[in-house]
């Protein structure tokens, strides 16, 4: 057999070397570890609820715009005519939606700016709601292949 002839002493002196050489690794570990604020609060980032209304005329306009936002993966929860068929301009309609990142980003597949945003506040099963005008072949949401 193979015998080691080590003094106690000995190995009680690299016993205590391996024990501070830890503590010291892990007091240096500690003392350079970045802090992260765990504080941060997480918006709610479930998908916003659209519904798409047609406000130029055009048949099926609403249908075909619904069927782009479903391609792009939102939520449409309704599609019909507008209160009337002269809105020059496609608008998007806020009816209480906290979720500000999530509407921007709406604007910017849609095609539209965030002047053309009106809050509205209304019951409904919808966030938004989009009422498409005459401006349809413009908008980047019309124009994309579903």
């Amino acid at each position: 057999m193979f015998h080691l002839n080590i003094k106690p002493s000995t190995f009680a002196i690299y016993l205590l070397v391996f024990v501070n050489s830890v503590l010291i690794i892990s007091s240096a570990h500690k003392l350079f570890q970045r802090t992260v604020d765990a504080s941060i609060v997480v918006q709610d980032q479930r998908p916003l609820k659209i519904e798409v209304q047609n406000g130029c005329g055009v048949n099926h306009i609403a249908t075909k715009v619904a069927n782009n936002l479903s391609y792009q993966n939102y939520q449409v929860v309704g599609k019909g005519n507008a209160d009337h068929w002269n809105y020059e301009q496609t608008i998007l309609i806020n009816l209480g939606a906290e979720n500000t990142k999530g509407i921007e980003q709406l604007c910017k597949d849609i095609g539209i700016q965030k002047d053309d945003v009106y809050l509205l506040r209304e019951e409904s099963d919808a966030d938004v709601r989009l009422i498409i005008g005459k401006d349809y072949q413009s908008l980047k949401i019309f124009n994309m292949l579903p």
